[in-house]
């Protein structure tokens, strides 16, 4: 047994006595718990990370410990915790080090159910080279057609050691659909707030034991100024999840997202729901940031083009991954820095 699986053995037993104190005692299970994680940090990545965690564990844990099955929040969470904050940060960091090319921390994919779109051989090869670099976690944005649904599902089978956040499309009612999307433990289904009937839904997930955060989407400043306003998470405080998070659409001004990027930054420094309120992309991008001395976000297009994201929205970088390695289109566009939004204005 190599150090990596020697140190993950020891990390899901202290998970699963961290679990049980939990349930019992919210607050002083999840204290012991952040503790036991700053003596663990190696780097200071982890120790800032987990400084920023302490403070919102309370926030986020004791209600998804009420709710979720505890295999399910336990293979979650170390695949995200221990596979990619720790095993893939060092693998990205090593590799950085030997080349000029950045490697995102996560991949954001677009997934098409058109005869001509990537299909699940060609992605879970995608994921299997993303870990090889590090990349650990994968967020999937499904259009409404059933192929994507099972293409996603197939995709998330595969790679075991990841973690993946499944947006389910607003038009996706299909329920038997849903019902298999549960039993995936490394999987935490979105739930779209634009859904028709989505308390239902929310509902029904809690009930299953299952993982899921809720979301929205955002195309202007009418839309940014319903998120600040809180009226959105106000909401959804009876039913929220692990997170509530605001996606910005394709052609969103970027100062819409610096808007929302902002009040959700204060609403979690202030803790002023029962969940955590997040920028997708302007979060993801503070996140790379933390991990990498460039700071990037890559996505991949249902056709197989990748994607950068610059100036509030992802571009076509005119490269694909449908016939080549995922590092070989990475290592053709240079690494260029994007300012990540500032340290002092996120927690």
């Amino acid at each position: 047994m190599n150090q990596d699986a020697f140190k993950r053995v020891v990390v899901k037993s202290i998970v699963d006595r961290s679990l049980c104190n939990i349930r019992r005692d919210p607050r002083r299970g999840i204290r012991r718990l952040a503790d036991l994680g700053e003596v663990a940090a190696a780097g200071p990545y982890q120790k800032r990370f987990l400084s920023i965690v302490r403070r919102m564990l309370e926030q986020m844990v004791s209600n998804a410990v009420q709710s979720a099955d505890n295999e399910r929040l336990k293979t979650f969470g170390i695949n995200f915790g221990w596979n990619c904050l720790t095993v893939g940060t060092r693998k990205i960091r090593a590799l950085e080090q030997t080349q000029p090319w950045s490697i995102p921390w996560s991949l954001t994919v677009h997934i098409g159910g058109a005869p001509g779109d990537l299909d699940a051989h060609i992605l879970i090869r995608i994921i299997r080279e993303g870990m090889e670099l590090g990349i650990y976690t994968y967020f999937l944005f499904p259009d409404g057609m059933s192929r994507s649904i099972t293409t996603a599902l197939d995709a998330v089978m595969a790679a075991e050691d990841c973690a993946f956040f499944l947006f389910l499309p607003p038009e996706q009612t299909d329920a038997g659909a849903i019902q298999a999307l549960t039993v995936p433990q490394n999987l935490m289904l979105g739930i779209s707030s634009e859904r028709p009937q989505w308390q239902s839904l929310a509902a029904h997930l809690r009930q299953a034991g299952a993982l899921y955060f809720l979301y929205r989407t955002y195309d202007g400043p009418d839309e940014a100024r319903d998120i600040t306003s809180g009226r959105w998470a106000g909401e959804l405080a009876s039913l929220a999840g692990i997170g509530s998070i605001c996606v910005a659409g394709q052609d969103c001004p970027a100062r819409c997202g610096a808007q929302v990027y902002q009040y959700a930054r204060r609403s979690r420094l202030e803790q002023r729901y029962p969940t955590l309120v997040l920028d997708y992309y302007l979060d993801n991008l503070y996140a790379d940031a933390c991990i990498s001395h460039t700071a990037c976000l890559s996505g991949i297009c249902p056709n197989g083009e990748l994607t950068r994201f610059r100036d509030g929205r992802e571009y076509p970088t005119g490269l694909s991954v449908r016939s080549a390695r995922l590092d070989e289109v990475l290592a053709q566009i240079p690494a260029r820095t994007i300012s990540p939004p500032r340290e002092d204005l996120h927690f």
